[in-house]
């Protein structure tokens, strides 16, 4: 059976939304609109959070386009979608919601204080939203930034667009899904610990040099992230060549797990693919750092000695990370 707010979700896109384009909240959606709100909606997403009764029921928020300054943080249990305004749900191309905030670390003295977006529950939907921390490179004032912080399961982004520098998203804990989504950043700017995290034909741009990615658990290897029939590429805000100055990944921690299936690399991805955490604390001892069938200008090159070429992507399949159960609760026209 489909989560209840996934079903209705479904239903609503049947009878109003002509499967291409968004334009109308559905009945019961709560309505936030940046400027001109009528009565009944809210001018923020974190007023129309507030207004949930706490009774863990199901809800929806429907974002008209605008660029809303804020940050949102999410705790109360019951399945929430979030829905942005769009002419075409299924690219990000198309998005006109912007949620944006600017803050680093240094700023607030917490690792994910900063993150414009911050999921502390389960059961969470966004579609066609652009969450940005606009922080940029690392001053004085710190260096982490996130976009978003996952700490839930069941979390699922539907051509989201990601934007940041350092720590772009976080995929911490749970099951999470990321499907059809464009992911920009410079420095491990897809990390977390504990989270299984499965990206399925993202768009994954690079701003800058440094490691797309930065897994490891604090212990035993609970953590995978898999990247799955994507475009690994150099974003156009990038201000200079980045050929051969991106990593796939480095390793929080010795038991980090990530796995590229099927992608396209571009000539930014370094020939030894993968680097050491640092120099004085490689942490590369038990990491499985893994390729399938890569392509592009970037999947050439000796790959460093502590990465994986593998035979096939037996056991990096989308069940393999999310569980048995991932198509009650993962959208499945997104996983295409």
């Amino acid at each position: 059976m489909l989560p209840e707010t996934l079903l209705s979700l479904l239903l609503f896109c049947v009878g109003a939304c002509a499967i291409t384009g968004r334009t109308v909240p559905p009945t019961g959606a709560v309505v936030v609109r940046g400027t001109g709100t009528q009565a009944g909606e809210f001018s923020t997403f974190s007023a129309a959070v507030a207004s949930f009764p706490s009774d863990g029921s199901a809800q929806v928020i429907f974002a008209y386009p605008g660029t809303y300054v804020e940050q949102v943080h999410l705790t109360r249990a019951g399945n929430l979608t979030i829905m942005g305004y769009t002419q075409d749900v299924q690219s990000y191309t198309a998005n006109v919601v912007r949620l944006s905030f600017d803050l680093s670390q240094g700023e607030v003295g917490g690792g994910d204080l900063p993150a414009t977006l911050r999921i502390d529950t389960n059961n969470v939907a966004v579609y066609n939203i652009d969450v940005l921390n606009t922080f940029g490179p690392p001053t004085a004032s710190g260096a982490q930034a996130l976009a978003v912080a996952g700490y839930g399961t069941n979390l699922g982004f539907y051509a989201v667009g990601l934007y940041g520098y350092q720590d772009t998203l976080r995929a911490e804990k749970g099951v999470q899904f990321y499907g059809l989504c464009y992911i920009e950043g410079a420095v491990d700017y897809i990390f977390g610990q504990n989270g299984h995290a499965f990206f399925h034909r993202n768009t994954i741009a690079s701003v800058d040099a440094g490691a797309i990615t930065a897994d490891g658990p604090d212990t035993a290897p609970e953590s995978l992230f898999v990247i799955n029939e994507s475009n690994i590429t150099t974003s156009t805000a990038a201000t200079r060549n980045l050929t051969g100055l991106v990593f796939l990944g480095r390793p929080w921690s010795a038991q980090a797990q990530v796995a590229y299936i099927s992608c396209f690399l571009g000539a930014l991805i370094n020939p030894a693919g993968w680097e050491p955490w640092s120099a004085s604390t490689p942490n590369t001892n038990g990491v499985l750092f893994a390729e399938y069938n890569s392509t592009g200008p970037g999947a050439v090159g000796q790959r460093a000695s502590f990465a994986t070429k593998l035979a096939s992507a037996a056991g990096f399949g989308i069940a393999d990370v999310l569980g048995a159960n991932w198509m009650t609760w993962v959208d499945t026209s997104y996983y295409t």
